[in-house]
C-alpha cells in the first residue's frame, strides 16, 4: 500500500480510531478541505521564510566573489518565491473563511476567527511583507528588512496570543520552515542558478561549495529546534505512549516521524559525506541532486502533517 493510500486511509477512519464503544466522539473530525488549507499555509510558510533565510543566511554571508556570481546570486528571485510564499499564506488563511461562508451561507466576516484582533494584525503583518518583497527590486535594503519583519512578527504572532501548544508550534514551524525553505530556496535559486549560468570569475563547483557552507550553521540550528519542538508537541498531544499504535493521530505522527528521519539522515549524509568533498568539479550537480532528495521527503514530511493538524488529538 503506497504512502498516500494508507494517510487516506488513516483519515477515513479518524473519528473511529481510538475512541471507545460507546465513548464520546472527537470534537472535530479529519477534513479534506482543511488539510489543503494547512498544506497551503505551509508551503507559503517554506517559499516565504526561506527567502529570507536564502538573503540574510546564505548570500549575505559569502564574502570574495565576483561580481558575475553576485549577479546570479542576486536575490531578486528569491524574493518572487517570497511573494508567491505571502500570496499562499493569504490564500490559506482566507480561502478556509470564504469556501465555508459560501458553503453555509453566510456573510464572509462571520467566518473569521473569533478573536479578530490578533488574526487582523497578523494579516497586516503578512500584507508588510507582501509590500516588502514587492520594494525588493527598487529598494532591496528597506524591501527586505519590511519582509523579515513583516513575516518575524506573522509567524511568530502565537507566542504572544496562543497557548503553551501554540507557542510551541509556532517556533517549530518558523524553524521547519528556516532550514527545509531555505533548502528549497538555496536548491533552486543558488544551485540551480549557479550550474545554469557558470559565473566566469568563479568555478562552478568552488561558489556551491560556498553556497553551502553558509548554508550549514543554519540549517544545524534550525534542525536542533526542529527536534526539540517537535518532540515536545508529540508529547503534549499523545498523553500516552500507546496512542501511537491506537489512535489515527499517533499512527500519522508515526508516518510523519519516519519521514522525518529520513530527511535529517540525508541531511546528516550531505553534511559529512557531500560537503567536504565540494569544490571538486562535478561535485555541484551530486549536492543538488542529494538536496533534491532531502526536500522530496521534506514534501511528505508537509503532506503528513497537513493530515495531523486536522485529526483529533488523543484522549
Amino acid at each position: 500500500m503506497s504512502v498516500l493510500h494508507l494517510l487516506q486511509e488513516v483519515a477515513q477512519n479518524a473519528q473511529a480510531a481510538g475512541r471507545p464503544p460507546g465513548g464520546p466522539p472527537p470534537e472535530h473530525g479529519f477534513s479534506f478541505r482543511d488539510a489543503l488549507f494547512e498544506l497551503i499555509q505551509f508551503v507559503g510558510w517554506f517559499l516565504s521564510i526561506g527567502a529570507i533565510g536564502f538573503r540574510f543566511g546564505v548570500v549575505r554571508r559569502i564574502r570574495g566573489i565576483s561580481d558575475d556570481a553576485r549577479r546570479i546570486l542576486a536575490p531578486d528571485s528569491a524574493a518572487m518565491l517570497g511573494l508567491l510564499g505571502v500570496i499562499l499564506l493569504f490564500v490559506s488563511y482566507l480561502g478556509g473563511p470564504l469556501v465555508e461562508s459560501m458553503s453555509a451561507n453566510k456573510a464572509f466576516v462571520e467566518a473569521l476567527p473569533k478573536n479578530r484582533g490578533p488574526f487582523e494584525l497578523r494579516m497586516a503583518m503578512l500584507a508588510a511583507a507582501l509590500v516588502g518583497f514587492l520594494l525588493v527590486r527598487g529598494a532591496a535594503t528597506a524591501g527586505w528588512a519590511l519582509a523579515a519583519i513583516g513575516l518575524l512578527i506573522a509567524s511568530l504572532f502565537p507566542l504572544y496570543t496562543g497557548r503553551g501548544a501554540g507557542k510551541v508550534n509556532a517556533v517549530h514551524v518558523a524553524a521547519a520552515s528556516t532550514w527545509l525553505g531555505t533548502l528549497l530556496v538555496l536548491t533552486i535559486i543558488g544551485i540551480r542558478g549557479v550550474i545554469k549560468r557558470g559565473p566566469s570569475g568563479t568555478p562552478r563547483a568552488e561558489l556551491v561549495c560556498d553556497l553551502v557552507n553558509s548554508f550549514s550553521p543554519l540549517a544545524l540550528t534550525a534542525a536542533s529546534i526542529v527536534a526539540l519542538t517537535g518532540l515536545t508537541t508529540a508529547w503534549m498531544h499523545l498523553k500516552r505512549i500507546s496512542s501511537l499504535w491506537t489512535t489515527s493521530y499517533g499512527i500519522t505522527l508515526v508516518i510523519k516521524l519516519g519521514f522525518v528521519l529520513i530527511v535529517v539522515l540525508l541531511g546528516a549524509w550531505n553534511w559529512r559525506r557531500v560537503r567536504p568533498s565540494l569544490g571538486e568539479e562535478g561535485t555541484e550537480q551530486t549536492i543538488r541532486r542529494s538536496a533534491t532528495m532531502e526536500l522530496t521527503f521534506g514534501a511528505l514530511v508537509l503532506l503528513c502533517t497537513a493530515v495531523l493538524v486536522t485529526l483529533p488529538s488523543p484522549r
